[in-house]
């Protein structure tokens, strides 16, 4: 594992600042490197030091009532152990546990030899995460960014213009890259993936697709 997320990003994940979906993405980053985990307990800790440090407020008289009422509401909600899922992984592959709450979609067609599923319902697709699911060797469409991509590698191998990727580690992707990211030779790749913003399509497939998918 060689690509982990700035000290930026992991301070947005530790004070709860990071959006939605690439919230969920470095999570299941999170779930697969120890490095990242121990840096995020680390600005978690610097954040429970401020907060001591904050100037009190006073609170109404009934403030533990109304605290104790949500608790008691929140607790009589169903628990859902996981999410449904329609799309077949393969042998071998266990997504990382912040997944496995998530409804998965089934398998879509992207491109020859590509396919893509949803994760999670609700909301703005354009924000959902996605699995992309190459066959080797295969290659995504060519685009760039109108925001800011985060895409982990779950399964295989990726490669693009900057570098090449294993298992664990998380590619962002801003506007100042183009690139066309190809699956290793050897196996096939999955990766979890969502674009904080808008891809830009270069080839035409990608442009045809790109409305069905919503993003």
């Amino acid at each position: 594992m060689n690509n982990r997320p700035s000290d930026e990003i992991l301070m947005a994940f530790a004070s709860g600042t990071l959006s939605q979906g690439p919230a969920v993405v470095v999570a299941a980053h999170l779930a697969l490197c120890s490095e990242s985990r121990a840096r995020v307990r680390q600005y978690e800790a610097v954040g429970g030091f401020m907060l001591d440090d904050s100037p009190t407020v006073t609170m109404s008289a009934d403030s533990l009532e109304k605290v104790l009422g949500r608790l008691d509401i929140s607790s009589a909600a169903p628990v859902r152990d996981k999410g449904k899922w329609l799309a077949e992984m393969p042998d071998g592959l266990t997504l990382p546990d912040p997944l496995q709450h998530y409804d998965i979609g089934k398998w879509k067609f992207l491109a020859p030899g590509v396919q893509w599923s949803s994760v999670g319902k609700g909301g703005p697709s354009r924000s959902r995460p996605m699995l992309l699911r190459s066959k080797p060797g295969m290659v995504l469409p060519e685009h760039t960014h109108a925001g800011t991509e985060y895409t982990l590698v779950l399964k295989g191998s990726l490669h693009d213009e900057l570098g090449d990727y294993g298992v664990g580690d998380l590619i962002i992707a801003d506007a100042s890259l183009e690139h066309e990211p190809r699956a290793g030779p050897d196996e096939e790749c999955i990766c979890l993936a969502v674009v904080d913003g808008r891809l830009r399509m270069k080839s035409l497939i990608g442009r045809i697709v790109q409305p069905l998918m919503g993003f």
